[in-house]
């Protein structure tokens, strides 16, 4: 009986000496919530107005200067697009028209865009110049290579407006007849994700 229980005495003790090691896993989750980044800000000329008082605007039009300058700046996490779109068809007369009944061909008012960023590559983007205003959206601002996703340091532009000035397609404002009157519209800037 003494060799039994020495026996198994024994067995268990090498079994003990030959267990295996424990193993013990436990999982962690590890997630990335990338919230999308779009915002658009107009700095400065939220409202352009030409004022045509002279023969000779009439029949050169208005080139573009400081005063009729729109400057805008785009924060985004991603590409974009920013894009004009007028909301009507044509310029409408308003308020004191003097019996105005036509109204004014989007297209005399024409526009170029540049960049006036400071951190980012001015080639990275494809802006609209020698532009005149169509019914449609059109694109102004776009990626043409790099990335131009980033802060407002980098994402800076000027929209330059001016008048019926020497080759617009629409002819000169004297050729119009257009009664006198303020005729006007709304354009909106849209951003959009690329």
């Amino acid at each position: 009986m003494k060799k039994i229980g020495l026996f198994f005495l024994g067995a268990l003790l090498s079994f003990a000496t030959v267990g295996q090691g424990v193993s013990d896993n436990e999982i962690i989750p590890v997630a990335v919530n990338l919230n999308s980044i779009l915002r658009l800000n107009v700095t400065s000329g939220g409202n352009i107005e030409f004022t045509v008082n002279t023969i000779d605007q009439y029949e050169s039009g208005i080139v573009s200067t400081s005063q009729y300058e729109t400057s805008f700046t785009v924060a985004s996490s991603t590409d974009f697009i920013v894009q004009v779109d007028p909301e009507d068809a044509a310029l409408i007369p308003v308020g004191n028209t003097d019996g105005a009944a036509s109204t004014m061909a989007l297209g005399l008012i024409e526009y170029d865009v540049v960049y006036a960023g400071t951190t980012g590559v001015a080639g990275d983007y494809t802006l609209a110049t020698g532009q005149e205003l169509a019914a449609a959206a059109t694109n102004i601002v776009e990626a043409s290579g790099g990335t131009i996703a980033g802060d407002i340091n980098k994402n800076a532009f000027t929209i330059q407006w001016a008048l019926a000035t020497a080759g617009n397609s629409n002819g000169t404002l004297i050729s119009q007849n257009l009664p006198a009157a303020r005729y006007a519209t709304n354009v909106a800037l849209l951003l959009i994700p690329q």
